[in-house]
């Protein structure tokens, strides 16, 4: 769907209530906010992919219609490019939606301990270099973030989407085995030219710079990660999708109450003259 698709269904929609419409990219959005949204006055509508909600919200702002607002994955604003500031126009609090899920630990903790074998889980934390699941995940989905940043960055044209994670998890399942991950990397870029000790360098001048490791990782790498590890080292036999729904639904109002996105999204609606959030 385009913009003017999406906005005349909003405008449709919004003909036949006084609701605010906040505009997301995708159903997983959705699920994580729809739980918090007071459904009396306001409500979601998946729109597909940022650049499409941006552009339907610039077209109802030149229209005059100012009961749409859009939520959109932070991805790389603030690194590469800059934050649109455009009033109800709200970033998520990491990368993505289910990143900022993620790094609520406490919740990704509990959902790892409901799939995971306790005896084993405990065996692979203690074994690992790092203190806990969490950790271990994060490490794990860091090089593919870095190497997201440096294709943007360089526009290098890597073909970084659904990457394969399992392939290049180390067999102590605590780590990514770097040589094979930048072979597979290449291996899957035909569009790419460059040279692997080039891309070597690149990525080793923007993984020595950082200094928060969670600003690079993706919600899908995370998640994919988890599932993997929990499989292979912890016992579990759930599928990525379902470890993924039960880390959304962890997602609850004393998360919300700490998150800037929440906490945006509220102050737009009191702008508009209503409670848009039911917990905070």
């Amino acid at each position: 769907m385009t913009s003017d698709d999406i906005l005349s269904h909003a405008m449709m929609l919004s003909a036949a209530n006084n609701l605010l419409y906040i505009l997301v990219e995708g159903d997983t959005d959705c699920s994580v906010i729809d739980p918090h949204l007071n459904a009396d006055v306001c409500d979601t509508l998946p729109s597909g992919g940022k650049s499409v909600v941006l552009g339907a919200i610039a077209l109802a702002r030149e229209e005059g219609f100012n009961r749409f607002a859009a939520v959109v994955d932070l991805d790389w604003a603030g690194l590469l490019y800059p934050k649109l500031k455009e009033r109800g126009v709200f970033y998520t609090d990491h990368y993505d939606i289910d990143a900022m899920v993620f790094f609520r630990e406490q919740n990704v903790l509990s959902v790892t301990a409901s799939f995971a074998d306790r005896k084993s889980l405990r065996s692979h934390v203690a074994a690992s270099r790092y203190n806990s699941m969490h950790e271990i995940i994060t490490q794990i989905a860091f090089p593919l973030g870095v190497m997201r940043h440096v294709s943007e960055k360089h526009r290098l044209e890597l073909s970084l989407r659904d990457f394969p994670i399992s392939a290049v998890i180390e067999e102590g399942g605590d780590s990514i085995d770097f040589d094979r991950f930048i072979d597979l990397v290449i291996k899957r870029s035909p569009r790419c030219s460059i040279t692997r000790e080039n891309l070597f360098r690149l990525y080793e001048e923007e993984a020595t710079g950082v200094t928060d490791v969670r600003r690079y990782c993706s919600g899908h790498d995370l998640l994919v990660a988890l599932a993997v590890v929990l499989h292979r080292k912890c016992g579990s036999k759930a599928s990525k999708d379902v470890i993924a729904r039960a880390v959304r639904g962890a997602y609850g109002c004393s998360d919300a109450k700490e998150s800037q996105l929440f906490r945006s999204m509220n102050e737009w609606g009191l702008l508009n003259g209503k409670e848009m959030l039911s917990c905070l």
